[in-house]
């Protein structure tokens, strides 16, 4: 290895460092108020972490390349991924998930045959992201409903929702998962509602998405996906065909 690799693989661990340690100085989104302070926490969390990613990839490009041509090259690829990337790693500045009750032990029990005898039961019934095919820039709605449930004289269960977003690679003919949100909750066994929004910055490429929602309890977990088309123009192509049916 010559020696500007050498130098550029060094430079690269510090990159990596400085990107692993964004996560210690992001806006606490629990602290925030007002709408103007979600832009500014957003649009500093994503500068963040697409700058780290360009720079990573540029000298990812050197070291494979050898020279600062092919680094050129890496930043490029590197850049336009890394909003992806930021985007996971920033997803609860963009996503909302609140979930309440709606059925306690007795009627959640009748409604789905749940038997003590089952143990610790975990099931998401139903997931949906509405609309399926959106502009960038645009916001999409969740909705769904889960229960838990567990054998009688269990009070309250420590429940983790989850809500995280995948994108496909068509040269890779993959998905990849950009990031997710945990959120942990105290609840009692039963039936529960969830209802949230998911923000698709106007700056993702189009392409397929698919956002998924789990939930987890006493070390059992189920999980629902659903897919997302982002293409330029889908609101207003929706629009034309709405306004076509009502003539």
């Amino acid at each position: 290895m010559n020696v500007f690799r050498i130098k550029s693989l060094s430079v690269l661990l510090v990159c990596v460092f400085l990107l692993s340690s964004c996560a210690s100085v992001l806006p606490d989104p629990s602290q925030i108020r007002t709408e103007d302070e979600r832009i500014d926490a957003r649009n500093k969390c994503i500068a963040m972490y697409t700058a780290g990613g360009a720079a990573a990839g540029a000298l990812a490009g050197a070291l494979i390349g050898g020279s600062w041509k092919s680094a050129g090259v890496g930043a490029l690829v590197g850049g336009g991924f890394a909003f992806l990337v930021a985007w996971g790693h920033c997803l609860s500045l963009y996503s909302t998930l609140q979930s309440q009750p709606v059925a306690g032990y007795q009627q959640t029990a009748r409604q789905v045959g749940y038997n003590p005898s089952q143990g610790d039961v975990v099931k998401v019934q139903g997931f949906n992201v509405t609309p399926g095919t959106i502009t960038p820039g645009q916001t999409v709605n969740l909705g769904g409903s889960y229960y838990v449930m567990a054998p009688e004289g269990s009070k309250e269960m420590k429940v983790t929702e989850t809500r995280y977003v995948k994108y496909f690679e068509p040269s890779k003919n993959e998905w990849t998962n950009l990031g997710g949100v945990d959120q942990e909750i105290t609840a009692a066994p039963g039936l529960r509602k969830a209802d949230g929004k998911f923000d698709i910055p106007k700056d993702v490429p189009e392409g397929k998405y698919r956002i998924g929602f789990k939930v987890a309890a006493a070390g059992k977990e189920d999980t629902v996906e659903k897919d997302l088309i982002v293409k330029k123009g889908a609101a207003s192509l929706e629009t034309n065909w709405a306004s076509v049916a009502i003539r």
